[in-house]
């Protein structure tokens, strides 16, 4: 039989797939990458990343969670990953710790000299900063 625990931890999963479903996907060459808007502060670095199409995703875990994924085309040599978001964006928000601990994982995908990887996002930062999430998160490589 199944627990009222699980019953609740699957709707409250459903509730976030179905709320980020909603949210449309913006590709790497979108117009609105070169703007900046007004009263914003820029991030330390101003490196010109390069964004994964689509800019992130999620899977569902053996929790039956979803686990959110943002993804970078980064140079094939790059070996150390470094996660950071805007400034005065906090991302200290679970267990998971700050972005700067945050798991970023290799795929096995690779067009000419760049290979694709992403950063898991903790759920409760994804729901904490809503739509636009994934433009909030970087990624330092070398």
């Amino acid at each position: 039989m199944v627990s009222k625990k699980h019953i609740k931890i699957s709707a409250i999963a459903l509730i976030i797939i179905s709320y980020f479903c909603c949210i449309p996907i913006h590709s790497s060459n979108a117009k609105e990458i070169n703007s900046i808007p007004v009263g914003k502060k820029l991030s330390k670095d101003t490196h010109k990343e390069k964004r994964g199409n689509p800019t992130y995703d999620y899977i569902i875990g053996k929790d039956h969670l979803p686990h959110f994924r943002v993804f970078f085309w980064v140079s094939k040599e790059a070996k150390n990953y470094t996660p950071y978001a805007d400034d005065e964006v906090k991302t200290d928000v679970s267990e998971h710790g700050p972005v700067e601990k945050w798991a970023v994982v290799e795929t096995n995908e690779i067009k000419e000299n760049e290979k694709l990887v992403f950063i898991y996002v903790p759920k409760t930062f994804v729901l904490l900063q809503g739509i636009g999430f994934q433009n909030k998160i970087h990624l330092r490589y070398d």
